[in-house]
């Protein structure tokens, strides 16, 4: 007894120092993943325009709104105004004639007017999105193309343009870069992606499904086997995991539908082994349980 009570506070030492190296390393490891993933960058404009000297007629301002991964499709606001050394001339803005602002996405064309008179003009419209797919979620990527002219209202002359866009949409990263086209258009395509935050999240609730889904098909084997004894507690612990896995799925960020690809890879088959988990639990159970 003297001999058991002396080795117990080293073993309990150890498993102590074995516990704080792990959270040690687990620290050390969220930290690279979110170094990786780049969690706290924030988003920014691009500039693009004529080239040198060339002044630019109007400014257009492109925001993009929300992103509907599900139809495939980015909703866009533009806004076009007279470019800045004009509106600070008085003489110059006076003499401005009618602007007209062409975006052109795909097959379709937007069509934005800006009167002599006015200062400010706006459109909302939507966008496709090609080479993508959200089945591909939560490593979904997208790509948008879109070709920006600025023309003179009567004559539908072509006029330099400085095209401002906002890569910043909630859950989402976006990279714009200009594609040479012809003089004076501004031949944008945008890339897409998930956030780094955002992936991040859905990767850590699927791997707590994994984890969840470990620990009831161990607890369901180790009892099936007589390593464990049967529990009856172990049965309503076995239904509770069957049910959270469900949960956890529906608060993965963004809504995914089901059916995405993790789903076929991790959720489907968590649920699988936690369900086989608990039968095993209960016919081991019933069959060499207490009996009354």
């Amino acid at each position: 007894m003297w001999r058991m009570d002396r080795y117990r506070p080293r073993s309990q030492n150890m498993r102590l120092l074995a516990l704080g190296m792990f959270l040690i390393g687990l620290t050390a490891g969220y930290l690279r993943v979110v170094r990786h993933f780049r969690v706290t960058e924030l988003p920014s404009e691009r500039h693009f325009g004529p080239p040198g000297p060339v002044k630019p007629a109007g400014e257009v301002y492109l925001e993009p709104i929300g992103i509907d991964a599900l139809n495939d499709a980015m909703q866009m606001r533009a806004y076009l105004s007279p470019s800045i050394s004009n509106s600070k001339n008085a003489r110059t803005a006076s003499d401005r004639g009618d602007l007209t602002l062409l975006v052109t996405h795909d097959d379709t064309v937007e069509e934005v007017k800006l009167a002599a008179a006015d200062h400010l003009a706006t459109s909302t419209f939507e966008v496709d999105l090609n080479k993508g797919s959200v089945t591909h979620y939560p490593l979904d990527a997208y790509q948008a193309r879109f070709d920006v002219q600025l023309l003179e209202g009567k004559s539908s002359l072509r006029l330099p343009v400085r095209v401002t866009m906002w890569e910043g949409v909630l859950g989402y990263k976006l990279h714009t870069t200009s594609q040479p086209g012809p003089p004076y258009d501004v031949e944008l395509t945008t890339a897409i992606t998930r956030s780094g935050a955002f992936v991040l999240f859905a990767l850590c609730a699927y791997g707590a499904m994994i984890m969840l889904a470990c620990c009831a098909l161990a607890i369901g084997i180790l009892t099936f086997i007589d390593v464990r004894r049967p529990e009856a507690t172990l049965v309503g612990a076995l239904a509770a995991i069957v049910f959270a896995l469900p949960v956890v799925r529906n608060a993965l960020p963004g809504s995914p539908p089901l059916g995405v690809g993790a789903d076929l890879w991790v959720f489907l088959w968590t649920e699988l082994a936690a369900v086989l988990a608990l039968a095993l639990q209960v016919f081991k159970w019933a069959k060499s349980g207490p009996r009354p």
